[in-house]
């Protein structure tokens, strides 16, 4: 297992044209597969069109893995929304929780577009009071795919 300060980054990002449920899947299940190596865990939403992902491991870890995502021609637009040192993990059960769209309540839909919102609106900086913290910590506790 690496070694290294425990260190998570949350970002959001746009999808460069249309990922279908398949492309999804292969993503997610070689996310999973690199991130069990690296000792990183996280979470991974998908939805309108956007990502949004949590990932927490060793710091090296966590930055080499976002360097390569700043590189995947998939992603455009994007944001870091909180990156520094942890001292727990949140979503410890699984190297990369994926929640599917079709899975989201109603509530966690409309969370997730008003979070999106304010981040095109605002990419520098998140407005206070966002309740990225609160949105975060209901997907914590779901039983990982």
């Amino acid at each position: 297992m690496p070694s290294g300060a425990l260190h998570r980054t949350v970002y959001m990002s746009t999808a460069v044209g249309v990922l279908r449920a398949e492309e999804l899947d292969r993503i997610y299940l070689r996310a999973k597969s690199a991130n069990s190596r690296e000792a990183i865990t996280g979470l991974m939403l998908f939805y309108e069109g956007v990502f949004l992902q949590v990932l927490e491991g060793p710091a090296a870890g966590v930055t080499s893995l976002m360097e390569r995502i700043r590189r995947d021609r998939r992603h455009a637009n994007l944001v870091v929304l909180e990156s520094g040192a942890v001292d727990t993990r949140s979503f410890h059960q699984s190297p990369m929780h994926f929640i599917a769209a079709r899975n989201l309540s109603a509530g966690e839909k409309q969370a997730f577009s008003e979070l999106s919102q304010a981040v095109a609106a605002r990419p520098a900086g998140l407005p206070g009071g966002l309740g990225l913290s609160d949105f975060l910590a209901a997907f914590a506790a779901a039983k990982p795919a």
